[in-house]
């Protein structure tokens, strides 16, 4: 399996990521922070504050869970850059 093919099968989907998030509030569980998960259910997602702050940051979690991903499977710089994770 090369480094690539390694990236895309761990890699998050950005779709089934916010599908999740939207329906059942899930994002934390899906970027490998059950802890943050947890305490998103246990407070409601803040009172909905900490659902909103998570509304406009998920992409930018994606992004960043993803560049981490590639980083581990071995992925160069010029690799990130045609992923658009630079």
């Amino acid at each position: 399996m090369t480094n690539f093919e390694a990236y895309n099968t761990q890699k998050a989907d950005n779709s089934k990521v916010w599908l999740l998030f939207l329906l059942l509030g899930w994002s934390y569980g899906s970027l490998g922070s059950m802890g943050k998960q947890v305490l998103f259910y246990l407070t409601l997602g803040g009172c909905g504050v900490w659902g909103m702050y998570r509304l406009l940051t998920l992409n930018k979690a994606i992004k960043k869970y993803n560049r981490q991903i590639a980083l581990n499977c071995g992925l160069g710089s010029d690799e990130l850059l045609k992923l658009n994770l630079i």
